[in-house]
């Protein structure tokens, strides 16, 4: 029997994330190839190696090509795609992961956590538009999982025609666990369950943190042999569960879940036989996260039970004001909420009300010099 070609991936970014795509990636199978870049060629090597180490032992042929490529520089990303011509690919780039502020001292920490990641979207949002604007120029329509806070950065470049086509990670972090425990609480098999969750990154992050979602709202439907049961669930209890008896490691070595549900988006965009029930962060433009059926190179929600697709985007848009982002408005203009970036502007001097998506470049250079700053200075 002759295996069918591989599908080419591009992963851009071999961070954390990035890093972790490419090992999953190198596991499934042998059906992928995987190209994957970044700007620091000796580490990016030294990554790319450990992926490949790691496959071979487990038994698979990994193809996996390392490509030293700054996604800023918009020339060389579009001529980067257009010489490899991927099936799909990854972005794994930001100016700054989310989790860099835990590294300074607890109780400045304590501080920064309060003003949420909405304000911090400039550093996500610079590097996904510039891979974005290099897709558009390498002439292609190659679809885009966005693994840098989708549920804020898609919809915003929705605004300027440069959506991804999906995100990864985030609500997809949370829905494993939901339907573990209200497999438990029912006492039905977890795979009898149809269990679908929209909410947007705010309130899984507080649910996966403090064990409720609050003051975030969020939509749950739980089909038992298609019988609407979420009304049985004691959604407290089940909140709660995710920091009781199911709580996982989390941090940077938690990361792997996201990387996963990154690995899993993309693996089922590139099947051409059937598609997946997934949940994905910015399909689609929108913001938050939703549940989707996921193939053939299409994304497409898949509300059902207790809630419809209206209601679970004007959940997620009201999850974004919690998130610290006030309004995405279509002009491409984004409104920031003042009680999150506050918390900015009195720890590092950084203030931003308003931004277009097209001003970010400057806006995210402002808020990495004052940050950068200030960081160096917490740790004399």
């Amino acid at each position: 029997m002759v295996n069918p070609p591989r599908r080419k991936i591009l992963v851009l970014g071999a961070g954390v994330i990035g890093g972790a795509v490419a090992d999953l990636l190198t596991r499934m199978d042998d059906r992928f190839e995987v190209v994957l870049a970044a700007r620091d060629g000796a580490r990016l090597r030294e990554r790319a190696n450990l992926a490949i180490t790691v496959a071979l032992n487990l038994g698979f042929d990994p193809r996996l090509e390392p490509r030293v490529l700054d996604v800023t520089n918009l020339d060389a990303t579009a001529a980067l795609i257009a010489e490899t011509g991927p099936d799909l690919i990854v972005n794994a780039t930001s100016l700054q992961t989310f989790w860099a502020i835990s590294m300074l001292p607890k109780e400045v920490h304590s501080r920064l956590e309060r003003a949420r990641i909405g304000p911090w979207l400039p550093n996500h949002l610079a590097t996904a538009r510039a891979v974005m604007r290099a897709v558009a120029a390498a002439g292609t329509r190659t679809p885009v999982v966005n693994a840098s806070f989708p549920d804020g950065v898609n919809p915003a470049l929705a605004t300027v025609g440069l959506a991804p086509l999906v995100g990864g990670g985030n609500v997809a972090n949370l829905v494993p666990t939901l339907q573990r425990s209200c497999a438990a609480m029912l006492g039905v098999a977890r795979e009898s369950l149809g269990l679908r969750f929209a909410a947007h990154h705010v309130a899984c992050n507080a649910i996966s943190s403090a064990g409720s979602p609050d003051p975030a709202p969020y939509a749950l439907s739980v089909l038992h042999n298609g019988r609407e049961v979420s009304g049985e669930v004691d959604h407290a209890a089940l909140f709660a569960s995710v920091i009781g008896p199911y709580r996982r490691v989390r941090g940077v070595t938690g990361q792997i879940v996201a990387a996963s549900g990154v690995a899993a988006v993309a693996a089922a965009l590139l099947d051409e036989r059937e598609t997946r029930a997934l949940h994905v962060p910015g399909p689609l433009g929108l913001p938050g996260g939703y549940p989707a059926r996921v193939g053939a190179g299409r994304v497409v929600l898949d509300c059902a039970g207790a809630f419809d697709e209206e209601t679970a985007i004007a959940v997620n848009r009201a999850g974004a004001v919690v998130e610290g982002i006030e309004d995405i408005r279509a002009d491409g203009t984004i409104v920031f909420a003042e009680p999150e970036m506050a918390v900015m502007t009195e720890t590092f001097g950084y203030h931003c009300r308003e931004m277009h998506v097209d001003e970010v470049d400057l806006v995210a250079a402002d808020l990495q010099a004052r940050y950068r700053a200030f960081a160096a200075e917490v740790a004399r």
